[in-house]
């Protein structure tokens, strides 16, 4: 059994869109392209800059490695250091070309890291058991969460963290109206306001997510995926004008963009299961979707323009 609750979401993930793949409503907002290392047998999407750099992961032998696309090559992040060793996945890329990520040592513990320049930094909370970086705005502030569990496995705390400048600024952050036994939050994106995306959870023992906003001027509010049903929505990236990409469950996991007060779900053609995660000023969105011979892809979803030309 997994020690980490959000590591076990994704892998969740995996396993329901595996189940069954029903049918659900295609919006025609978006064109879609697969994302495929070449040669690999998986490649993820997790992060877009301004720019249209992706980064995410890919494997051709186990275990699966950070990844950066750029202008349709596929780089290896960092293959020389420990991120070429170490299960390790790109999670957001700024538009300096900053990288954050998380990476799996030998004894399972998880660990951020920050790439600039080729150069790799470790990010640790101090005293938790996993760290996990998972968004990163131009200013260079780094968001995500970490975890503290005891030596059965059980959780102890959960909460989100920023870094910025070689230090953590806050480690407590929890969603203000987050109640239950034991509540938790885990920070996905931030935006160039400061904006932050992610997901709070009532008990980190129950099965039951919510996703959530904190816009930098404005108090913070929850929602979740307007899908009867539904036990599982998670705010991923988060881009300027406050629209989030993400993914929700209900019993088949589907992505959604939030822009407003609509949220739109949204499938790649023909997938078992879809999960989006980064989303730019240009709307552009990445992630993963899954088919039925059980392989995973990136891909990247680009917004239909309906308007007239002027």
């Amino acid at each position: 059994m997994s020690k980490i609750r959000f590591r076990m979401v994704l892998a969740v993930m995996v396993t329901i869109a595996g189940l069954a793949s029903v049918g659900y409503p295609q919006t025609n907002k978006f064109t879609f392209t697969s994302l495929d290392f070449p040669g690999g047998n998986l490649t993820t999407g997790r992060g877009i800059n301004n720019h249209g750099d992706i980064v995410g992961a890919y494997r051709v032998n186990p275990p699966r490695h950070a990844l950066l696309i750029k202008k349709g090559r596929y780089i290896p992040i960092a293959p020389d250091s420990i991120l070429g060793i170490n299960y390790s996945e790109a999670t957001n890329i700024n538009d300096r070309g900053d990288i954050t990520g998380q990476m799996i040592d030998e004894n399972g513990f998880v660990h951020g890291f920050l790439v600039i320049d080729g150069q790799v930094t470790i990010l640790d909370v101090p005293g938790a058991t996993d760290t996990f970086a998972l968004g990163i705005n131009d200013s260079g502030l780094v968001v995500g969460y970490w975890d503290l569990l005891d030596q059965n496995g059980n959780y102890l705390a959960n909460l989100g963290f920023t870094w910025k400048d070689g230090a953590f600024i806050d480690t407590q952050i929890n969603f203000p109206d987050a109640t239950g036994p034991l509540p938790g939050v885990g920070l996905f994106g931030v935006n160039s306001r400061g904006d932050l995306s992610g997901v709070w959870l009532p008990d980190l023992n129950g099965n039951i997510e919510h996703g959530f906003v904190c816009p930098k001027s404005a108090p913070c509010f929850s929602y979740d995926a307007s899908v009867p049903g539904t036990v599982l929505t998670q705010g991923d990236g988060i881009n300027a004008h406050g629209q989030v990409a993400g993914v929700s469950c209900d019993g088949v996991c589907h992505a959604f963009l939030l822009a407003g007060a609509t949220l739109t779900s949204f499938d790649f053609p023909g997938a078992t299961g879809t999960n989006a995660f980064g989303i730019n000023s240009a709307g552009q969105i990445v992630g993963k979707y899954f088919t039925a011979d059980g392989l995973t892809h990136g891909f990247l979803a680009q917004p239909v323009r309906t308007g007239k030309p002027q």
